[in-house]
């Protein structure tokens, strides 16, 4: 099952819509046209310690311009932002899984970010 076509995140208050442009089982990849964004989903199935285990991952990138300061060479450079759920195939909820998104997501407000930014650790 695939997810919604476009799938639709809004930055700085601007809807950046991402047609799917590869689905390949439980892979799919959804860029702009102007290769700007991009949503990078993927599923993948391994066994640690002879359990099976899911592992979900998606990488939300953006691309641009950026002049390099020394010799104001115009080159694309790119940022991406990951969530990663590893988890058994049994054992716990989406329920419990989203409480724990939310708690993180609380956990990375802007001062969070910032010292991350500043490689605190």
């Amino acid at each position: 099952m695939s997810l919604a076509d476009p799938q639709v995140i809004t930055v700085n208050a601007v809807a950046k819509s991402m047609p799917r442009i590869l689905s390949e089982g439980t892979h799919s990849l959804y860029q702009m046209a102007d290769l700007t964004y991009s949503v990078d989903v993927r599923h993948t199935p391994f066994t640690r310690d002879k359990k099976k285990r899911v592992r979900s991952l998606v990488v939300f990138s953006q691309r641009t311009v950026v002049a390099d300061p020394l010799t104001a060479i115009n080159d694309y450079e790119t940022v991406s932002i990951s969530f990663q759920i590893d988890r058994p195939e049994i054992g716990f909820t989406a329920t419990q899984i989203d409480q724990m998104r939310a708690g993180l997501a609380t956990w990375l407000d802007t001062t969070m970010i910032g010292k991350l930014f500043g490689r605190e650790a």
